[in-house]
């Protein structure tokens, strides 16, 4: 009886299945998306951002006759209010993610420093200041929040699509309670804004002018800020 000798199988061909069996547990590709996830909110904020933003170039174009001195300040301040619901707009879209988390701080943090020394040179209605400077000291944390992504595509910036589920323990609890504190003064200055409960205004007279459009303008701001750190948490 004659035996058939079969070879053995080629080292290489072993090694090959060994490789493939080691692939298998790789990890997928990190996943870059926008701040906000819901098409339809984003797009709401999206309006509400832009609008604000429309009505503070306009009044550094063609600052209001209530500007009595300096007119410079003014229109100092109005220029960051254009820049922060810009930054906003940019903060909630992909395409926002190519802008580095540095420049997030370096900007907020300019802003909150100018609003902070507003704050304690006014000799009256220091509210104001100290609520813009507050405001965007929360924009200095949602930039700080943000962490850095190293993949392929070199992006950076405001991954909240995958940053929406990213803080835990006190960081998730600050951006709650940042959020909070921006949507409830948001009631604030729309209650200004419609001159309800005899809140003071900006307007000395409310007979021509019913509303407060400069109230109202920070109150939608205050708002969408508000709702997109609470996105965060």
């Amino acid at each position: 009886m004659t035996t058939t000798w079969a070879p053995p199988s080629p080292p290489a061909a072993r090694t090959s299945a060994a490789t493939e069996v080691r692939r298998l547990p790789e990890a997928p590709p990190p996943f870059v998306g926008p701040m906000i996830g819901i098409a339809p909110l984003r797009w709401l904020l999206t309006v509400a951002f832009g609008g604000a933003a429309a009505f503070h170039l306009l009044r550094c174009l063609r600052p209001p006759a209530a500007w009595l001195c300096p007119v410079a300040e003014h229109r100092l301040s109005e220029m960051l209010h254009l820049v922060m619901g810009l930054s906003m707009i940019a903060m909630i879209w992909p395409w926002g993610a190519a802008v580095p988390a540095a420049a997030w701080i370096a900007i907020f943090m300019m802003s909150t420093g100018w609003f902070a020394v507003r704050a304690v040179w006014t000799p009256r209605g220091r509210a104001h200041p100290v609520f813009f400077a507050t405001a965007t000291g929360t924009m200095v944390w949602m930039g700080a929040s943000t962490p850095g992504d190293a993949s392929a595509g070199g992006h950076s910036g405001m991954d909240m699509a995958r940053m929406g589920h990213a803080p835990v323990g006190c960081a998730g609890w600050a951006s709650a309670l940042l959020g909070g504190y921006l949507v409830l003064a948001a009631f604030w200055w729309v209650g200004r804004g419609m001159h309800i409960g005899g809140l003071p205004t900006a307007t000395t007279n409310a007979v021509a002018c019913p509303l407060d459009w400069s109230a109202l303008c920070h109150g939608l701001m205050s708002a969408g800020m508000g709702i997109a750190l609470l996105a965060m948490a």
